[in-house]
């Protein structure tokens, strides 16, 4: 397929509106460069393939805005995620103790929204009332790709398409010809993991948070082992400690008391 007509694709599923004048002005489908220079810093880059916007380190630049790096995780997803509310990425509101009322917030890092006491302080907020506006406001917005992929999502991906199953909490293929929003299974695990409860039952892959790498412990479902391996993963699927590893998932296994 045209490339032109593949980045349109793209936008037009995401609906993304930048003010540029075609798909290669898009700076949030350009790979991200490292650039030049010693001063290594932190960004932001967008994902399109996962609709995310991930950890970057790169070469600081002189001036942001021109390409698919950004200062910050808020300016990256204002720019190239504009369907989500920014009160979704914002902290909660701080406690005051006996003012506190009980609200919920949305909590990016684990695709759930969480009961809380806290202040309603105005402004921009991560906090609702109930669960079920948070839910429509933030959890929908942010997860899209997961919960509600659309036809469009899938104009750039072959067949099969594969999608996250909310009721088996897992990734499978799309064989009835609807629209799973990701290219693999691999994908999908790596954007939708966080709505796994079970951690123990996700492969063991690197998902793109990583920000540095870190000795953890996967457990391995079919082999029913821990294995090590050099990862930094935002999803539980690991321990730092192989034998909490075993312990959260095979407690009954004879090494759990071996470890």
């Amino acid at each position: 397929m045209n490339k032109k007509i593949v980045w349109s694709l793209i936008a037009a599923a995401l609906g993304i509106c930048s003010g540029q004048n075609s798909p290669e002005e898009n700076v949030c489908y350009h790979e991200p460069d490292l650039g030049q220079g010693r001063d290594i810093v932190k960004g932001w880059t967008y994902d399109a393939n996962l609709d995310k916007c991930y950890v970057f380190n790169h070469a600081k630049r002189s001036h942001y805005g021109n390409e698919n790096i950004f200062e910050s995780e808020s300016s990256c997803n204002q720019r190239c995620r504009p369907t989500v509310p920014a009160k979704c990425y914002a902290k909660p509101p701080s406690s005051k103790g006996k003012l506190d009322l009980p609200v919920v917030t949305y909590d990016p890092n684990s695709g759930k929204c969480l009961n809380i006491r806290a202040t309603k302080q105005g402004g921009v907020e991560n906090v609702f009332n109930n669960r079920a506006s948070c839910t429509k406001v933030c959890l929908d917005a942010d997860l899209r790709l997961c919960l509600n992929a659309s036809k469009a999502d899938c104009e750039y991906i072959d067949d099969p398409s594969y999608r996250y199953n909310a009721e088996r909490q897992t990734c499978e293929a799309s064989t009835d010809g609807t629209c799973g929003g990701f290219q693999s299974a691999e994908k999908c695990f790596q954007r939708c993991g966080i709505l796994v409860d079970n951690k123990c039952t996700l492969p063991i892959q690197n998902i793109t948070t990583c920000e540095s790498l870190t000795k953890r412990y996967g457990y391995n479902k079919k082999r029913t082992n821990a294995r090590n391996f050099s990862a930094a993963l935002m999803v539980e699927t690991v321990s730092r400690m192989r034998k909490n590893c075993w312990s959260v998932c095979a407690p009954k296994h004879r090494c759990n008391n071996e470890s």
